[in-house]
């Protein structure tokens, strides 16, 4: 942790360079063309990252939409924060963009697509929801099972309890009334070949897959007081926010650090379908973003540095860029990661500091054994990567 005086220089610092690489927007916070990373040699005007973009003002869809001329937007958000952007669906900035939503459909398979009719928004009702629910009649674990894998101090049991909670929350089934049954995802309603402009929503993550995350490292007797305090804790959104301290009190001391390790592991699909989307030279200039383009966004665009060849040191610098952005945007409402900020630590979790970026490239390496090794568990080859690099890096 830097003292008051490093501090202040350190973010001095970052505001300079900010000065010098983002893009001169006024509202969409954080925008910066990844050819003006340090040592970069992908070509400039290819590929962006960015904060939120809906809260552009007429002189930033000019710029964003006139003069660099963006073909594609990638929204890696959760329904949570989509849900709660009254900006979500402005006419005057998303007029020109279709727009298609990216489902998860579980460990293996690839993602659902599909195109959103005019004013369509993204986030499904909860009637829709809970008629799937009723209509493919899911079985959900009871509380009881939950908590017996718990005691049982084994892994695998307490993962295979939770396994099909997990694709009925937000993440599972698309919750529209679409054959999804194929596997690959161009076969669906989505038309991958049409020439237009698109805005993808891909959340990467949301509350429940950092809860769950988090389980494999808070002790048992935690967890099994929570969810006996409270039996649906596990099952429902609505119960669970009244026993997740926890949870809650792990992630604060885990920090940034963890939230992006439980980002890599179990974001995996939707990080893969990004990656992808960046890899068709069609699509560019493509820009992906959240809330503040900081966490989602960075992990992003250090995969994509990295492939490239560029050195964990000048991503390091490109990621701390992000220390001002929360304080510039003045929204307390914002999440960090998906998950509220009212619950977290904010001098743990709004800033950038050089060592959680540092760390993360560091735990890449430890556990799948380089960028490369963990785009291959992830299903990103090296076919794909190849398609990557030709597409930003060749003239």
């Amino acid at each position: 942790m830097l003292d008051d005086s490093d501090q202040t220089s350190f973010l001095k610092h970052c505001k300079a360079l900010c000065e010098e690489r983002n893009l001169p927007l006024q509202k969409v916070k954080n925008a910066r063309d990844l050819a003006s990373v340090r040592n970069s040699p992908i070509q400039p005007g290819r590929i962006f990252r960015m904060g939120r973009v809906s809260d552009a003002t007429e002189e930033d869809i000019q710029l964003l939409f006139q003069k660099v001329g963006f073909k594609t937007l990638v929204d890696l958000r959760s329904p949570t924060e989509l849900k709660d952007d009254p900006t979500l669906m402005r006419e005057d900035v998303f007029k020109e963009f279709t727009n298609v939503v990216w489902q998860e459909r579980g460990r293996g398979k690839e993602g659902c697509l599909r195109e959103l009719k005019v004013g369509e928004g993204p986030v499904r009702s909860r009637n829709v929801f809970k008629r799937l629910m009723q209509d493919r009649k899911t079985a959900v674990n009871t509380p009881r099972e939950v908590v017996d894998a718990v005691l049982s101090d084994d892994p695998a049991r307490l993962e295979k309890a939770l396994t099909v909670d997990a694709e009925v929350e937000d993440d599972g089934d698309c919750g529209y009334e679409t054959d999804c049954a194929q596997d690959d995802a161009e076969t669906m309603v989505y038309d991958a070949g049409q020439n237009r402009k698109e805005r993808h929503f891909v959340s990467l993550m949301n509350e429940f897959k950092y809860v769950k995350g988090t389980l494999s490292r808070v002790r048992k007797r935690d967890i099994t007081k929570s969810i006996l305090k409270s039996p649906g804790a596990i099952l429902s959104r609505r119960v669970r926010s009244s026993a997740k301290k926890p949870f809650l009190d792990e992630i604060n001391g885990g920090g940034l650090q963890m939230l992006n390790e439980l980002l890599l592991r179990y974001a995996n699909p939707g990080i893969r379908h990004v990656l992808e989307l960046c890899a068709d030279r069609n699509r560019h200039p493509i820009a992906f973003y959240c809330t503040a383009g900081k966490d989602r966004t960075g992990i992003i665009a250090a995969i994509i540095l990295a492939l490239c060849g560029v050195k964990s040191e000048d991503i390091v610098e490109d990621y701390t860029l992000s220390a001002n952005v929360y304080a510039e945007m003045n929204d307390h409402q914002a999440m960090v990661g998906a998950l509220s900020q009212r619950n977290l630590d904010a001098k743990t979790f709004l800033g950038a500091p050089p060592a959680v970026m540092r760390d993360i490239l560091v735990a890449i390496e430890t556990e799948y054994g380089s960028v490369d090794g963990y785009c291959d568990w992830i299903g990103f080859g090296p076919d794909m990567r190849e398609k990557l690099r030709d597409a930003v890096l060749k003239e």
